[in-house]
């Protein structure tokens, strides 16, 4: 679905507090500051895919602001990546701030208050993603908050055109497009913060690309009841041993990021009300568990309840299960 919003529409006296609500329709309750107020230009153009969203935001120039009382309002949580296009602007957010010229990205989450400030005649691209979505593929990206990405190194470039590249692609009416789509530009975020968030131990550029290649292979393949560390190993061109050797820097197996990665997008499949047509055993089945009883045996132990326990709890629920996981 695509929305825009233009303040070019509107009367002039109208301008600041139409683009206050367009923003925050859009992403998420924000306080908005207009650079001159003798000269309000602004549009939104927004694009929601699955569950992901993004949009090409333009303007005069300004602040924005998230702050705590808006925060505490809100009940659902994202990460948001700011891709500059036009002119420049800064992200800040705990106690980082990055400025951006075009072709540079940075990181901010809407559970933590941040400021952004956008010179006039900007323009920009933005991502947003449901927070346990990201995490799932980055589990530190919180390191990466507030910090520049650099939109001129080699890693840099590929992402920022690659999110131009399949962000253009507008909503279809085939569900499991929109859903490739989404899955693929939310990589790329978590690729881009990959550049900046530090991990458990630090790996050689050789062995962190490596690492990538393998994650990417697994949620584009996890749903493969077939799909092993075997298979992963024969996909990235290396040995089985080698795979391990990689994923033990990150505290883990290749089997057990297969079978988290399984587990994780199970646990979201139960608790998005747009699957509530699916039984659990369906979810259990797309999600590469050849075994019901084997997929319920798994899920009670990794979530402390069983799959028609966790679709019961709702969002609500769910949120409050993973932080005591956590």
């Amino acid at each position: 679905m695509l929305t825009r919003y233009d303040a070019a529409f509107v009367r002039p006296r109208d301008r600041v507090a139409y683009l206050r609500d367009a923003v925050c329709a859009s992403y998420v309750q924000l306080s908005c500051e207009i650079t001159d107020p003798r000269d309000v230009r602004g549009a939104i153009e927004i694009n929601h895919l699955s569950n992901l969203s993004v949009s090409e935001v333009s303007g005069s120039g300004g602040k924005v602001r998230r702050r705590p009382d808006d925060i505490r309002r809100a009940s659902e949580e994202f990460f948001l990546l700011s891709l500059q296009l036009e002119r420049a602007a800064t992200v800040s957010q705990r106690g980082q701030t990055a400025r951006l010229h075009p072709g540079d990205m940075a990181a901010y989450s809407s559970t933590e208050p941040y400021d952004l400030r956008m010179e006039s005649d900007f323009r920009q691209l933005v991502l947003q993603i449901p927070k346990a979505s990201l995490l799932l593929r980055v589990p530190n990206a919180e390191l990466a908050l507030g910090k520049r990405i650099d939109g001129a190194s080699a890693l840099g470039q590929l992402v920022g055109q690659s999110i131009l590249r399949f962000g253009k692609h507008t909503a279809d009416a085939d569900a499991t497009l929109n859903d490739q789509l989404a899955d693929l530009l939310a990589d790329l975020f978590a690729t881009a913060l990959t550049s900046v968030a530090t991990g458990p131990i630090e790996l050689k550029s050789s062995s962190r690309l490596l690492l990538l290649r393998a994650q990417a292979i697994i949620r584009h393949r996890f749903r493969d009841a077939e799909f092993d560390r075997i298979a992963l190993a024969k996909s990235v061109g290396i040995s089985v041993r080698r795979l391990n050797e990689i994923f033990a820097t990150q505290q883990t197996s290749a089997s057990e990021f297969i079978r988290e990665t399984r587990l994780q997008m199970a646990a979201e499949e139960l608790s998005d009300r747009r699957r509530s047509g699916l039984t659990v055993s369906d979810i259990a089945i797309r999600n590469g568990f050849g075994s019901f009883s084997h997929f319920s045996t798994a899920f009670r132990k990794r979530f402390e309840a069983s799959p028609r326990e966790w679709r019961r709890a709702g969002s609500h629920q769910v949120r409050k299960l993973r932080s005591t996981l956590d």
